[in-house]
């Protein structure tokens, strides 16, 4: 990351976004302090109703009784960890957040502790904290290490099937509590005893559900969950006060702030005893451990989007280093853990806060709500919570899930259901180790399950398909002569079409594949479009197969490569005057095409002009014919990069090339795509003479080409005046139009397989 970043600075700000440097001018300072703390004030009314929900949810499994401190704890761990991550890391405006899903996870470690402690609440609460000041020093050592390059390599159908897990646990956990049942299993057992709980109470919630969503679909601009914790909660008491008998169920109830501030009293003593128990001490690393690296994932990713909106200085390893130390700081404070959010740092943004004063603010908003308010938050209704969490698990599902459960079965590419299905696979087992066991063994499943794919992945074999040149062409369409030629010695020319990770351990194999072709070939296509890694060991075998074709007189070409890799292709074919790195298949097909006929790339414009009788269009006329038609033809010459004609101009006139190439471009996605290529022999724009519609594309001349212009009011005059000649021309257009669609079939057909 901190490469890219660099590089990013050294460029300087890229367009649309905001440069933060500088930007404290005397006359505009108290402007921009007022700005800054409305910001941060927004940010922080915002993430209070996020900070209790998650305090309420990690304090869960100690019983009702707890409630009011998890909220309190939630709202404390925001504060602290909020005031340390504003000024320990680098000034940016990414503010700290104590999160639903890192909760969750501490509400399953608290549960386990219960567990093992036989129910002793005040020996898990000694525990507790401990599992986030362990988190925060695994982030320490991540930053000193430098392996944060390495964690955010986390393959992403990892985390997908991990957060989609933790919103079904979610799901599944807060369902019952609309209900007003301590668990799904005692509200399946009331619903199968026809013991139906009271409507009122579940009917409220998926009120407050509604009203959420429509909120965030019809006012995305309103922060939908303060509003709903705001409405929900007067309309709650408005109720409960009209129909007391109503059964809407409880509030949070009293709120001690000391009571909350568990990590402050730890009892060394008890803590001492309790870690010699083996259990409790691996569920207590493997909790922090996973909480540390997705904190890290969480910080990496917010502060990359983050970058897109500002240009930002970075310290990569001082700002994880300092992220640990809020979340010491949090766990001495309340127990939770606390991370970046990328939503607020957008709004936070969006509201106008650029430096660490306003995250400074988000925190110091959440004290006064804390210090000033404790019966406000001990009123809020426990339904009107279960509703907001409710909410939080539908957001956290992850939509690219969707999508690969869609390419499973309807992704058009072969390849592409296969890669959806592994992914599938990943995601599956995450989310079920997470929802039936928990959420660390589902972290732990993901990473066995992905390096199991992995190992797979590497050793399915290197080259996935192999033809010669007979059985596809370039994009160039050529005159029936030089095509002729092509299909005489396509099998010179070897293509070799791999996938996969190309690296030192199938790298070898690919060697030994194209040492057993070297007698076959005199050009050999290596066509890396399906390869999707490529390491220096890659590098250093296709380097070797280039000096092998050196000394074997034989041509490489190397096509197809992602961008990523361009630089490493470039630098393993350096000095290697038979090697040569291009684009894609088709412009690899059409190099290897101009040797077989015998003139490089460089030398087109050095081609020697075709006679008129050379051409596709008037081969095979008589004398007399030839004669009429040359008497219509005006000679042309176009300069390299001069248009023949463009999109949407009028069908007036065909061309015959006779030197030169020229290329036919399409718009698509705001730029020019090249569809096809046109050399000496063949015509172009024919087409438009018979319908005379618009244009439909771009031609665009390659290098300085000479044609024969055939205007359409000389086309006319032909078929009006010689009839024989006319319908010549006619079958001519025919047959090379047909022969052109059978080419483009059978080039569809071989890239379905």
């Amino acid at each position: 990351m901190s490469a890219d970043v660099q590089s990013a600075q050294d460029q300087g700000p890229a367009p649309g976004r905001v440069s933060l440097r500088g930007s404290g001018e005397p006359a505009g300072r108290l402007p921009g302090l007022l700005r800054e703390i409305g910001a941060g004030a927004t940010v922080g009314l915002i993430t209070l109703p996020i900070c209790v929900t998650a305090g309420v949810l990690a304090y869960e499994p100690l019983g009702r009784d707890h409630i009011g401190a998890g909220a309190a704890a939630g709202i404390l761990c925001g504060v602290a960890g909020g005031l340390i991550g504003a000024l320990v890391r680098t000034s940016s405006f990414i503010p700290n957040t104590t999160p639903v899903g890192m909760a969750l996870i501490q509400a399953t470690f608290l549960s386990t502790l219960l567990g093992a402690l036989g129910g002793d609440t005040a020996a898990a609460l000694v525990i507790m904290p401990l599992s986030i000041i362990c988190a925060g020093l695994w982030q320490m050592l991540i930053a000193v290490s430098g392996l944060t390059r390495v964690v955010k390599f986390t393959p992403y159908p990892v985390l997908a099937g991990f957060v989609t897990g933790l919103a079904v646990l979610t799901f599944i956990q807060q369902l019952p509590r609309l209900f007003d049942e301590p668990s799904l299993r005692s509200l399946v057992s009331s619903l199968a005893g026809l013991n139906l709980p009271s409507p009122a109470m579940p009917l409220f919630g998926l009120a407050v559900i509604l009203f959420i969503r429509i909120s965030e679909w019809s006012a995305p601009k309103l922060p939908a969950m303060l509003v709903a914790l705001f409405v929900g909660t007067i309309a709650w008491h408005a109720i409960e006060k009209a129909w007391p008998t109503l059964g809407l169920g409880h509030t949070i109830g009293s709120v001690s702030l000391r009571q909350a501030a568990i990590g402050l009293k730890i009892d060394l003593d008890a803590l001492r005893y309790v870690l010699l128990d083996r259990t409790i001490l691996q569920s207590l690393l493997l909790t922090s451990l996973t909480i540390g690296l997705l904190g890290t994932l969480d910080y990496t990713f917010a502060f990359r989007s983050a970058q897109n909106l500002a240009d930002l200085d970075t310290a990569p390893r001082r700002d994880l280093a300092g992220q640990g130390a809020a979340n010491i700081a949090s766990a001495l404070v309340g127990g939770l853990a606390v991370t970046s959010s990328l939503a607020f740092a957008r709004t936070n943004f969006d509201s106008g806060g650029r430096t660490r004063l306003s995250t400074v603010a988000v925190a110091l908003v959440l004290l006064v709500a804390a210090g000033l308010a404790p019966s406000v938050i001990a009123a809020l209704p426990l339904v009107v919570l279960s509703a907001l969490l409710v909410s939080i698990s539908l957001r956290m599902w992850d939509r690219w899930c969707v999508v690969v459960m869609r390419d499973m079965f309807f992704a058009t590419d072969p390849s592409g259901r296969t890669r959806a299905r592994r992914n599938a696979l990943i995601v599956v087992a995450v989310m079920a180790a997470t929802v039936l066991g928990q959420p660390v063994v589902g972290a732990l499943a993901g990473v066995v399950v992905s390096c199991l794919v992995f190992i797979a992945e590497m050793s399915r074999p290197i080259v996935r398909r192999e033809f010669d040149a007979s059985q596809a062409f370039s994009k160039r369409i050529r005159s029936q002569h030089d095509r002729a030629i092509l299909e005489l010695h396509g099998r010179e020319t070897l293509v070799l079409q791999l996938q996969g990770v190309l690296f030192f351990g199938n790298a070898d194999d690919l060697a030994a594949r194209i040492r057993n072709l070297e007698e076959e070939a005199e050009i050999i296509v290596l066509d890396l479009h399906r390869v999707t890694d490529l390491d220096t060991s890659g590098a250093a075998v296709l380097r070797q197969i280039g000096e092998r074709c050196r000394d074997r007189q034989l041509r490489l070409v190397v096509c197809g490569a992602r961008p990523t890799y361009r630089a490493l292709l470039d630098e393993s074919q350096a000095d290697l005057p038979c090697s040569i790195v291009v684009q894609d298949l088709d412009a690899a097909l059409e190099f290897a095409e101009d040797i077989q006929l015998g003139h490089e790339e460089a030398s087109r414009t050095t081609w020697a002009a075709l006679r008129l009788d050379q051409t596709d269009l008037a081969g095979g006329l008589s004398e007399r014919e030839m004669g009429i038609l040359s008497e219509r033809l005006v000679p042309v010459t176009y300069r390299q990069g001069e248009a023949l004609c463009r999109t949407g101009e009028p069908a007036d006139k065909l061309w015959l090339i006779t030197r030169g190439s020229v290329s036919v471009r399409l718009d698509a996605a705001r730029h020019l795509k090249r569809v096809a290529g046109l050399g000496p022999g063949t015509s172009v724009g024919e087409l438009g003479l018979l319908d005379r519609r618009p244009r439909s594309a771009d031609v665009v001349a390659d290098c300085e080409v000479e044609t024969y212009v055939l205007s359409a009011e000389d086309f006319d005059g032909l078929m009006r005046q010689e009839p024989h000649l006319g319908q010549s021309l006619l079958a001519t257009i025919a047959r090379l139009t047909a022969q052109r669609l059978r080419a483009t079939s059978a080039e569809l057909q071989l890239s379905e397989t």
